[in-house]
């Protein structure tokens, strides 16, 4: 049999193992792993200019998306047969439990989601504040949610649902306002021999038992007779304002280039993601940036400094992508997952926060609180994030983070951590202040400045649970200081 070597850099946090917890544990850091920015971002690297005309009709403004993993995997909610709890990712249960392909079909013919609504779907994640939405059309899995001419295995030929998930979501986002991606596996699919199988608990012949010991896979194949024609079919059928390519095992610049053209052709204006070629945590090469728009970091990593390029924060409410109950699995708390989005926004990026919806079509209802919660938030004190630019000033305080205005002129200090002391600092400023005031309230804050540092008297206690935020009125416009995009 041929063997086939595979890069071990892909994006892979799911393979650590983790304590089995119920209840949400306190990580108020939890993600924001520093290690190997300064190792990928070569402080040279430039977006083009077509990229970044496509960031700003819409991307950069938005900052707060929505991810769903929704799929057969979803019924399963992380366990087969007593196999599979243990790995972190539920979305891998076929993998992780090593179901063969005609066994996961017979699951998959059952999939019948009879509760989603789209229309509700899109209105809670419009009420959350979530400004777009990025769905699993295809996962890993090669199960796809729209209707497909090119394979019958998807939810409108295979299931008794018989509903297209991918065209109705689309609309019902649509008539909220809100922007509209899918999430597409290019280069894996465990349905298809000839595609590459990244994960050594399951391997091909695990899968696909029927197939001769030296059967040789050609991924090239698997391309042109799936993965490319259904791209094709999602830029002409469907009104996407994004594509979110993952795993880019196996690909190469001729590869990567048929995807991005072929997005291109139909959808000048589609953002493509940096996984369309580089892993989550893989070193960014400058070749490959004409192909795609904007960086995706790690899975559930928080960027800790700025960077050269836009990036976007894939995280989630829990620490699976899909929904599940069985075995090792936690929630992040409100606070945790505000904090989480809040670092982002001031590095520089968007957060695109995941929920796992339920088997039955219905939204994860932790998920919904928690996006409730950061909803209810973003009311108040949304001007501190939507339309933001990152942290001017050199290093992210101790007390929590910084985000500014497009024009300089203002900063919104966001403490989430409050002094014992009573008093906050921003050094730094290169411009006067003219005035200071808590966004909760409303009322003014207590200042004084002295040789470029800003000291804030604060009141006894946060006047929000979550994150305080102040906006701070300067005089001029202050210029970024440290790193730069």
């Amino acid at each position: 049999m041929k063997t086939v070597a595979f890069p071990l850099l892909i994006m892979m946090v799911g393979v650590l193992p983790l304590q089995a917890q119920t209840v949400n544990p306190k990580r108020s850091n939890a993600g924001q792993r520093s290690a190997g920015f300064e190792n990928r971002f070569a402080e040279d690297l430039k977006q083009t200019a077509d990229s970044i005309a496509r960031q700003n009709l819409w991307f950069r403004d938005a900052k707060f998306g929505a991810f769903i993993h929704f799929g057969v995997y979803s019924s399963l909610e992380g366990e087969y047969q007593g196999r599979g709890s243990g790995f972190r990712y539920s979305e891998w249960i076929q993998i992780s439990a090593k179901i063969p392909a005609q066994e996961y079909h017979e699951i998959a013919a059952q999939f019948n989601p009879a509760d989603f609504d789209a229309d509700e779907w899109a209105k809670t994640f419009k009420d959350s504040g979530i400004r777009y939405v990025v769905i699993t059309s295809k996962h890993h899995d090669g199960f796809a949610l729209f209707k497909s001419m090119v394979s019958n295995y998807n939810i409108v030929d295979y299931t008794p649902f018989k509903r297209d998930i991918i065209k109705e979501l689309s609309e019902a986002c649509h008539r909220q306002g809100l922007k509209f991606g899918v999430y597409y596996s290019q280069a894996q699919d465990w349905d298809e021999p000839d595609a590459p199988f990244l994960n050594k608990r399951a391997g091909l012949h695990d899968i696909h038992p029927e197939l001769p010991e030296d059967f040789e896979q050609d991924m090239d194949r698997y391309i042109m007779k799936k993965s490319l024609p259904q791209v094709e079919e999602l830029v002409k059928n469907y009104e996407l304002d994004l594509i979110w390519f993952d795993t880019p095992v196996g690909m190469n610049l001729e590869r990567v280039k048929q995807f991005s053209d072929m997005v291109r052709k139909y959808r000048p204006d589609c953002l493509i993601n940096s996984r369309i070629i580089h892993s989550g945590r893989g070193k960014i090469e400058a070749r490959y940036l004409p192909y795609y728009d904007y960086v995706s970091i790690g899975d559930k990593e928080v960027p800790t400094r700025k960077l050269p390029l836009y990036v976007e924060s894939p995280d989630s409410v829990s620490s699976s992508f899909g929904y599940k109950t069985k075995g090792n699995c936690y929630y992040h708390t409100p606070e945790e997952m505000l904090h989480r989005f809040v670092h982002t926004i001031c590095a520089g990026g968007n957060a695109l926060i995941n929920n796992g919806p339920m088997g039955n079509g219905q939204l994860d209802p932790e998920a919904v609180r928690i996006y409730g919660v950061m909803g209810d938030w973003l009311k108040v004190n949304g001007e501190s994030i939507y339309a933001t630019v990152r942290n001017p000033l050199a290093e992210r305080p101790e007390w929590g983070d910084i985000s500014a205005s497009k024009d300089g002129r203002t900063l919104y200090l966001h403490i989430l951590q409050w002094p014992e002391s009573g008093v906050l600092s921003v050094d730094g400023l290169s411009s006067a202040v003219n005035s200071a005031a808590y966004l909760a309230t409303g009322e003014k804050a207590d200042i004084v400045q002295e040789d470029g540092v800003l000291k804030l008297t604060l009141p006894a206690g946060p006047l929000d649970e979550y994150d305080t935020v102040v906006k701070v009125s300067l005089e001029e416009s202050v210029s970024e200081q440290g790193n730069s995009e």
